[in-house]
């Protein structure tokens, strides 16, 4: 079984949460040893698959006798931790011996985001993040202790240590005024991984910072409970498993795509399955009326809705993502039913328009066409429309028709974008290719390179795009926020040292 190991110095519930969170990210794939040094507040939580090492009273290492031996020893910032950076990197040390195979060495205060395993690859002598002081005369640079691999063996066979008392910062005389031996936490494996290249080699990564939160200095600067307290209640949705009973997240799509969620509740819709929609010419009340076949790009995600919505069983709760844009919590689902019991819905931080809303449509598109929907809206929504309206002269808008809520509302919502929609596309006479074509100036074709008139077709999805913005705002003020997430931005390169 592979191994996590966490040093624990008076944070129970820190450290407990931070093994929940690993739970909740990696299953049950790792063993947990906690070498518990605490002299206050030990470890005392039973939890499955969780060693602890006790040495509360100095069993393994007597930290008094250990300290003892540097009467040079620093005073000033040292002393007022306690140690704890020398203590921590002795009982890593030690952990090298208790867990010979090798660990995932984390932090008691940190809670994972993300799936950790890429970090366990035996080819390297360590996998994390590094931090380099390049031109500064102080610090040395550093393997970071938050999260970070250390192949025991390896490391062992070619004389690597993590603790050396002569290249640890607390242990030499002047400390921090030391500027020749400012080894923090992870410095002397790093430096010893350098020098014995190729034999051994780091492997680092630029993003570790996106698979946890730090709380930082929870054992002894950010000691205060209360604050712990806030911190994890903040955090919760990272180290709790919500059920999420009956909900249900639809990830609409038009292409083949790997999906980069695999949570259970979330569901692939794609528009290229459920036949051709053929939008009515007339009123809709004859059948010769329904005739002119809707290009799919037209309705955009509003297709999608409308097909979940005549579902014969629907479920309590509903979402919709699309295949390159998520919430940013991912597979990571908060408690979904509590947050729209209490905030009405979830919906995407607003982006910056630069322009009001009207006046943005207009650079890219044919703003007879916002007007138009402008229309039909103050007629058959009169509630609806003062928001509507209210939005045309702001700055910003809630993106990409994401959302996600309850079913009665969810379904009230897709029956209004539904019916302006097919009402604006009933009133330009059904065909939006012939309007397109008839007015090409208007919608700006050739005279910017990124417009064609396929995108132009994507009308109705704009104008439903902007009644979920408007629903937002007007039925559910206090709507909770998540940021929205695109998947195709690029991620900073890793590299070996």
């Amino acid at each position: 079984m592979k191994q996590i190991a966490i040093v624990h110095y008076n944070t129970p519930e820190l450290t407990e949460a931070a093994i929940m969170s690993l739970r909740k990210q990696t299953g049950t794939m790792y063993d947990v040893t906690v070498f518990d040094n605490s002299d206050k507040r030990p470890f005392t939580a039973k939890m499955d698959g969780v060693k602890v090492v006790d040495n509360t009273q100095g069993q393994i290492i007597n930290f008094d006798e250990e300290l003892a031996k540097y009467p040079d020893k620093c005073w000033e910032l040292a002393w007022r931790s306690n140690y704890g950076s020398a203590k921590h990197i002795m009982s890593v040390q030690k952990l090298w011996e208790l867990i010979p195979d090798g660990f995932i060495l984390m932090e008691s205060d940190i809670l994972l985001t993300r799936n950790i395993n890429f970090l366990w690859a035996e080819q390297y002598a360590a996998c994390g993040k590094a931090q380099w002081f390049r031109g500064r005369t102080r610090e040395k640079d550093r393997l970071l202790p938050f999260l970070c691999y250390i192949n025991v063996p390896l490391c062992v066979a070619n004389g690597a240590r993590y603790f050396d008392p002569k290249r640890c910062w607390s242990l030499s005389p002047g400390g921090m005024n030391n500027p020749a031996n400012w080894y923090d936490t992870g410095a002397s494996l790093l430096e010893d991984i350098v020098k014995t290249k190729p034999q051994l080699v780091a492997r680092l990564y630029r993003d570790l910072d996106h698979y946890y939160l730090h709380y930082t200095g929870g054992s002894w600067r950010q000691s205060d409970l209360e604050n712990q307290k806030a911190w994890l209640e903040a955090h919760r949705n990272l180290w709790t498993i919500p059920e999420n009973k009956d909900v249900k997240i639809f990830v609409c799509t038009h292409t083949d795509y790997e999906p980069v969620v695999t949570n259970e509740h979330y569901e692939s819709i794609d528009s290229r399955t459920g036949g051709d929609y053929f939008a009515p010419k007339g009123n809709g009340k004859k059948k010769a009326d329904a005739g002119v076949k809707v290009p799919g790009p037209f309705y955009s995600e509003l297709l999608h809705m409308y097909r979940i919505s005549q579902r014969k069983k629907l479920p309590k709760y509903i979402g919709l993502v699309q295949y390159r844009k998520y919430f940013s919590f991912f597979d990571d689902l908060p408690d979904i039913p509590a947050i729209i019991d209490k905030c009405g819905m979830i919906t995407p931080t607003p982006v910056d328009l630069k322009m009001p809303m009207h006046q943005q449509w207009s650079t890219w598109g044919n703003i007879e066409d916002l007007d138009l929907a402008t229309e039909i809206v103050n007629e058959k929504y009169p509630e609806l429309a003062k928001t509507w309206n209210a939005n045309l002269q702001k700055k910003s808008m809630h993106p990409g028709s994401l959302h996600i809520m309850a079913v009665d509302d969810w379904k009230e919502m897709v029956a209004v974008a539904w019916d302006v929609v097919n009402e604006w596309l009933r009133r330009i006479g059904g065909d939006i290719d012939k309007r397109i074509e008839a007015m090409p100036e208007k919608y700006h074709i050739g005279q910017h390179q990124y417009m064609d008139q396929p995108n132009e077709r994507r009308v109705g999805g704009n104008i439903c795009e902007r009644i979920v913005s408007a629903w937002a705002d007007w039925k559910h003020p206090n709507a909770a926020q998540f940021p929205l997430v695109v998947t195709r931005e690029k991620i900073a390169p890793n590299y070996d040292r």
